[in-house]
């Protein structure tokens, strides 16, 4: 298997986390093609009872029946989660299927014979990129194809580091619409993106960014001469020698290959450690991000993409833009805001002094407007919102 298919599915995730020409059903068939699989699943745990396909979704009949049930009661699953949450393992790591549950315990249960074995599921190939949330990525061969080889686990572990980058930047850079997400756009978002060479020499810096670090109490700071702020012979600076060195080696690793990593910056160079308020995320930057034309999609060679936020901000949308949005009423759109953060219906009748048949009777009107299927879907219909600025701010 030549190294340039490797590079090129790796290009194709960030390309579909970011929807630059891409979409996870793209990826599917290629990575299926790459460990010569038959199936490839990962699943996001978006609530208690719901999850997300993000690979291996679609209108397929197994797809759907793990979705509805069967990840419930995937021995598989349950025991990888034991063993990736092992304090003692690598935080992304790989294993195979009989290293979990061996092949006769997998056997004898109720998930091989209503579900793996008429899938025709025999050899299992797994990783957990070490996201946020517990996300393992699943391959699985039927017993002609054969066991998965020590080069697939390698070649699997060369990959998890990009695929949980990609994750992160879908969920930072989370708005409604991705498909068109270039360096424009990109001044449409209240949170900060800055796009660096090598050198540290930036390339580009949306209009958060510029704000961000137009005060002195920011971690960050642009230094250098040029026709206007982020543009020119400017270089990007952390105030802390420790984080600067930490910038540096991350953004040196993104530029050459690799999948960046995060880490908390400090505001001033005697901030401590513990009490760092700016969270970056620096990963490989993505071609459709710049104003000049680069063939294809997916990593722009030799650039690096900082996405920072800041940890003691509640990043709620303004009322004003939930009714514009969505059509609330100025009391629809103040008590929508209230359910971010775990509120209960109840919670909100209280604080607004209301019945609860009144708040619950508010409670359906936003959920029909926004169409939201939950008030935890609200949550994530908010955060989502909240990466918007509003027209007039």
């Amino acid at each position: 298997m030549p190294e340039s298919a490797l590079s090129d599915v790796i290009n194709l995730i960030y390309a579909a986390a970011t929807g630059d020409g891409a979409a996870w059903d793209d990826v599917a068939p290629r990575l299926c093609t790459l460990f010569g699989a038959q199936r490839v699943s990962l699943v996001l745990l978006e609530a208690p009872d719901r999850i997300r396909q993000v690979l291996g979704g679609g209108d397929d009949e197994y797809a759907d029946a793990y979705a509805e049930y069967y990840h419930r009661i995937d021995p598989y699953r349950r025991l990888a989660e034991q063993h990736f949450r092992d304090p003692g393992m690598p935080r992304i790591n790989v294993i195979v299927g009989d290293e979990i549950v061996p092949y006769s315990a997998l056997t004898k249960s109720d998930y091989y014979a209503d579900y793996a074995r008429p899938a025709g599921f025999r050899y299992l190939l797994g990783g957990l990129p070490g996201a946020e949330s517990f996300a393992p990525i699943g391959f699985s061969r039927d017993a002609t194809s054969g066991p998965f080889s020590d080069a697939d686990k390698r070649r699997l572990l060369t990959l998890l580091p990009h695929l949980q980058r990609a994750l992160q930047l879908e969920k930072r850079l989370a708005i409604a619409d991705r498909t068109h997400l270039g360096s424009g756009a990109l001044d449409a978002l209240a949170i900060a993106v800055v796009l660096v060479d090598r050198t540290m020499r930036i390339l580009y810096a949306n209009a958060a960014a510029c704000r961000l670090m137009e005060g002195s109490q920011c971690g960050l700071a642009m230094l250098g001469s040029g026709p206007c702020p982020g543009v020119g012979d400017v270089r990007l600076l952390a105030r802390h020698p420790d984080d600067q060195s930490t910038l540096v080696k991350l953004v040196a690793d993104a530029t050459a290959g690799g999948s960046g990593g995060a880490f908390r910056l400090r505001t001033t160079r005697d901030e401590p450690a513990r009490n760092a308020q700016l969270a970056v995320l620096v990963s490989p930057a993505l071609t459709h991000l710049f104003s000049r034309q680069i063939d294809g999609y997916g990593v722009a060679p030799g650039a690096a993409m900082l996405v920072v936020r800041q940890l003691n901000r509640g990043w709620l949308p303004p009322p004003s833009l939930m009714s514009e949005l969505y059509g609330l009423t100025k009391a629809e759109a103040e008590v929508a805001l209230r359910f971010s953060g775990g509120a209960t219906a109840e919670d909100v009748a209280r604080h607004r002094q209301v019945s609860l048949d009144t708040g619950r009777t508010q409670v359906k009107t936003i959920l029909r407007k926004t169409n939201a299927a939950s008030l935890r879907d609200l949550e994530r219909i908010i955060a989502i919102s909240s990466a918007i600025l509003p027209a007039a701010s």
